[in-house]
């Protein structure tokens, strides 16, 4: 509910927000140019208005501008004229003429250049706008890093996610500063926020209405430095009642000219300081460095309203479509999901629908948004993916600490269906948590939690009529897979390690696929066919022919690479893997990206320990590749044999001449003597328990068996030394993608 709240105002008021953003940035500039051509000089009011008396003569009013630039108003044959001075001599250095441009601008900011108050009004709603999103922004930024004390913490997820929010943490307080301000004057224009200030202090006063004196040697002047004035109105000598008007930063007040003395002074009221201090911080005048701050972030209003509005058009297009989703006031049945692509969205949506036509009014939901469980809600059904070995999936992150915040639901029976891959050792962990979790907030389980394993549709059936039979109804189930968009790349190339068809491994590389044809036709194709965005370690997902579920492939390239490369090893019996083993160059394959942002080398100088076996070296290779800066990275690598299981054997080797690589040490199980990658990783302990202690990251890819071999292995190596695998995984160094 928060991001619709947060995306809606920014969708519908985007171009009244660039428009007075881009306004605001521009008029920032000029306090600051105007600060550059003004000389600092200390001296009293007295003195100023002596020198420029003495060299302008009729001089009417002096002003001090915010940006300290003396400014003479006076008469010139009944002509009024104004000239910037010299404060030091009281010289005319130039004609004084407002900023036609400055003026333009400052119309557009504040009133659309429209007259009346309905442009004003515009300009006011616009700021208001402005400080809605900037806070629900700020408090959504909140909710993804996990709470307010993580906002300084590492930004994750797609690129384009990161950029909004890297950007948006650093400039949301500084347009919530120029929001804020805007509202206030706003209010303040309108008269619905007071001004201050009372009656002027020259009303019940008279002068002595004797000869003038010096105007350099009055005291009342002399008590008032210059950088404290706004403006002086010397008195009219041709009337001897009339008096010296001043007006400082502090208040206002009137001398009279026969004595030099102070006749009334009236300091600013608490709605007067106010009021000039929310003008200064939202113009910058006053504080040119603060406006040229504020104006810098304005700039930012334009890429985070673009940024914003292609991540709201992307999760439109991703979004799963609910048919006749009832709103969740009126529903009797919740439906929450957990998806880390959107797969178990299909599973799903044909639940809503058969649980509709059953005659349940049911609301389905992302399990990020669950909503206050309301009396008339008397099931909950969740269906969740686990993401990994047991993480929670993206649409699930924050599940659990909601809950766990909202109120108990004892009335309410709930049912969980976990989807996950059973080479797992925590097979559905996440799915289990959550089951645990509802029971520890009072709800009541109607049975165990149910599995499924690789979005096995018979299974799903299964599980549907057990929660019929549980619920006493009859679900007349229609699935159809919820695919995602894909990508055609054609295979470039191919490496082949082995011997044995039936068991080869290969590394594919594709490119987005070309079309025959010639002409336009052609060129628009291969301009529009670029590789999506991906970082290596993301994972390809591969719809094999006639398959209703992807296949999942780490990825050795990144998008920058320019090809799509993954290491496939030919599993007599798999679905995809003997296809994509079997693939001539100039095939084709429908794929798309899911981002694995969990498996990254941390930011850092700290080493790396690389841990992979066969197909596992794909991403491993990846970082490798990419470390540019030379960071220390030590690679362990296993194979069956050095003659055809030794994937990228001369690459690494050149790896290691060009210092991208420090160590490379490797383990074949099918040869003399028999030694795996974990007894390596024991033979230097002593020395990967140095590398851990002084911040080293541990990254594992490869089988479950193998990885479970390699944490045991870790466990022994760390023993003693403050640190287990569990605590570095919560730590984030210790990670793992196994298959």
């Amino acid at each position: 509910m928060l991001r619709t709240l947060h995306a809606v105002p920014g969708l519908i008021a985007t171009l009244l927000l660039l428009v007075v953003a881009l306004a605001g940035a521009a008029l920032s500039v000029f306090p600051a140019a105007e600060r550059m051509e003004t000389a600092a000089e200390a001296l009293d009011v007295a003195t100023l208005v002596g020198h420029v008396t003495a060299r302008v003569p009729g001089v009417e009013t002096i002003v001090r501008r915010p940006s300290g630039m003396i400014v003479a108003y006076y008469l010139v044959n009944e002509e009024q004229r104004a000239s910037i001075i010299d404060p030091a001599t009281g010289e005319v250095l130039a004609p004084y003429q407002p900023s036609a441009t400055q003026r333009w601008l400052r119309n557009l900011h504040r009133k659309l250049l429209l007259s009346g108050d309905g442009g004003r009004i515009t300009v006011g709603v616009a700021a208001a706008l402005l400080l809605f999103i900037a806070l629900s922004g700020l408090t959504l930024l909140a909710h993804r890093m996990g709470g307010w004390l993580r906002l300084i913490g590492p930004v994750r997820g797609p690129s384009l996610q990161r950029l909004h929010n890297e950007i948006a943490r650093t400039v949301l307080p500084f347009l919530v500063l120029s929001a804020a301000t805007g509202i206030a004057m706003s209010l303040a224009t309108f008269g619905l926020l007071p001004e201050g200030g009372g009656a002027q202090p020259y009303f019940d006063v008279q002068s002595a209405g004797s000869a003038p004196m010096a105007l350099e040697r009055m005291a009342a002047l002399r008590s008032i430095d210059v950088s404290r004035l706004r403006q002086v109105k010397l008195a009219n000598k041709s009337d001897p009642s009339d008096m010296i008007e001043v007006e400082a930063n502090d208040g206002t007040g009137v001398v009279d000219p026969s004595t030099g003395t102070w006749l009334a002074w009236q300091p600013f009221d608490g709605w007067q300081r106010l009021h000039d201090t929310v003008k200064m911080l939202h113009t910058g005048e006053g504080l040119w460095w603060l406006g040229l701050l504020l104006g810098a972030t304005s700039l930012t209003v334009p890429l985070l309203a673009a940024s914003g509005f292609m991540i709201w058009l992307r999760r439109r297009r991703t979004q799963p479509r609910v048919a006749d989703n009832v709103p969740v006031r009126d529903a009797d049945t919740l439906l929450l999901v957990g998806s880390e692509s959107n797969m178990t969205w299909g599973f799903a949506v044909a639940l809503h629908a058969a649980l509709a036509r059953a005659g349940l009014r049911t609301h389905a939901a992302a399990m990020n948004d669950l909503p206050a469980l309301h009396p008339g809600i008397r099931r909950l059904l969740v269906l969740t993916a686990t993401y990994g070995d047991g993480s929670a999936p993206e649409s699930a992150g924050r599940f659990l600490s909601r809950l766990a915040r909202s109120a108990p639901a004892p009335g309410v029976a709930f049912a969980v269906l976990g989807f996950g891959d059973r080479q797992f050792s925590h097979f559905c962990g996440y799915a289990r948590k959550v089951h645990e979790a509802l029971i520890a907030q009072g709800l009541k389980a109607l049975g165990e939690t149910g599995t499924v394993d690789r979005q096995s549709e018979p299974e799903f059936r299964q599980w549907a009529e057990w929660l019929a039979g549980t619920l006493h109804l009859a679900l007349d189930i229609r699935y159809k897979p919820m695919l995602p968009a894909t990508t055609e790349l054609e295979l470039v190339s191919r490496t082949d390690y082995g011997q044995d068809q039936q068991t080869r491994t290969a590394v594919l590389r594709f490119v987005p696929a070309t079309r025959a044809g010639q002409g336009l036709g052609r060129m628009m194709h291969v301009f529009l066919s670029r590789l999506p965005r991906f970082e290596t370690g993301d994972l390809l997902g591969v719809l094999p022919p006639g398959g209703a579920a992807p296949r999942y492939y780490s990825l050795a390239s990144a998008a920058s690479d320019g090809v799509v490369e993954i290491c496939v090893r030919r599993q007599p019996e798999g679905v995809c893997s003997p296809w994509l083993a079997d693939l001539a160059p100039g095939a084709t394959i429908k794929a798309f990206i899911r981002p694995h942002k969990n498996f990254r080398p941390i930011a850092g100088a700290a080493a790396v320990i690389l841990v992979g076996a066969g197909t596992g070296i794909g991403p491993l290779i990846g970082f490798i590749r990419h470390n540019a800066a030379a960071r220390p990275m030590h690679l362990y690598f296993g194979a069956r044999n050095a003659e055809d299981g030794f994937l990228y054997g001369d690459e690494l080797k050149q790896l290691v001449a060009a210092g991208r690589l420090c160590t490379l040490s490797t383990a074949f199980s099918r040869m003399s003597p028999r030694v795996y990658v974990q007894d390596r990783l024991v033979a230097d302990g002593q020395r990967l328990r140095e590398l851990v202690a002084h911040g080293a990251q541990v990254m594992v890819c490869g089988g479950r068996a193998m990885a479970d071999s390699v944490a045991q292995a870790w466990e022994g190596i760390l023993a003693g030394s403050g640190f287990s695998v569990t605590q570095l995984k919560m730590q984030g160094r210790y990670v793992e993608d196994v298959y």
